[in-house]
Parts: structure tokens; C-alpha cells; sequence
């Protein structure tokens, strides 16, 4: 797997950052899950050493909007000291116990509503990448 080295900035089409590494290198291996498999793909398609731009439609990049990601809960159904607020993000774990997080959207009376899908889903993305070093590791 190689390892990557890398200054990135990533934006909605429109312009509006979301994140950037171009202060301190990102460091990576391929396929460790620590960047987006649509990001880590334009990494191995970019060239060492210059600044490539990758315009990816929501298709390409993180997917559309699934309704069925959408969840309406009880309040009941979380801890009583927990800080219930829009746009908070919250983490639950999946029947196999892996964690996975969701983002506040609404809350009306005791009704939650958690939105399970990508931040960015549905929203097409500029990521701006430099590779400054690509390795061969033995990971």
C-alpha cells in the first residue's frame, strides 16, 4: 500500500470550505479508511508535485440524499443528560457494534430527527490536492 504525503483542499462546488490540510502535511496509507474512497481516488490519480484540481458531481464524491437515512427518534431514547441540539453530531453503534455517527437536522417536541447520510451528500465538491511525497510501504 503505498503512503501518501499530501496538502489538500476540499470545497463545495460553490466555493465554501469544508476542510483543508495546507498548513500540515496529511499523512495516509492507501485504503486505511482515513480519507474518503472518491478523495483517495483522485489522490492516486494525481501527479507528484503539482497542484491538481478534481471537480466530482455528488455521484462521484459522497452520493445523494437517502430518505431512508433519515430517522425520526424519541428523546426517550437517548441518555438524559445528553445535549440535544440541530447540527449536533451524535454516535451510535451498528447492530455489529461498529460506531457510526448522525447529525441532529430538527427537533419538534419530544421527535429528533437524525440524518444518517454523508454531510456532503447530494453535494457536488472541488478537491484541490498536492502530492509532496508517495511511498511504497510494506504496511
Amino acid at each position: 500500500m503505498p503512503k501518501y504525503k499530501i496538502l489538500y483542499k476540499l470545497s463545495h462546488a460553490s466555493g465554501e470550505l469544508v476542510d483543508e490540510s495546507l498548513d500540515i502535511p496529511f499523512e495516509f496509507y492507501s485504503g486505511d479508511g482515513q480519507l474518503d474512497s472518491c478523495l483517495e481516488s483522485c489522490v492516486e490519480e494525481a501527479k507528484v508535485g503539482r497542484l491538481q484540481t478534481f471537480l466530482l458531481s455528488s455521484d462521484e464524491a459522497f452520493g445523494q440524499v437517502h430518505d431512508e437515512a433519515i430517522q425520526v427518534m424519541n428523546r426517550a431514547e437517548f441518555p438524559k443528560d445528553m445535549a440535544i441540539k440541530t447540527n449536533n453530531g451524535i454516535k451510535f453503534k451498528t447492530p455489529t457494534g461498529e460506531p457510526y455517527i448522525g447529525c441532529i437536522d430538527k427537533i419538534d417536541g419530544d421527535d429528533i430527527t437524525i440524518n444518517f447520510n454523508h454531510p456532503l451528500a447530494g453535494c457536488d465538491v472541488s478537491f484541490q490536492v498536492e502530492i509532496l511525497e508517495k511511498s511504497e510501504s510494506l504496511k
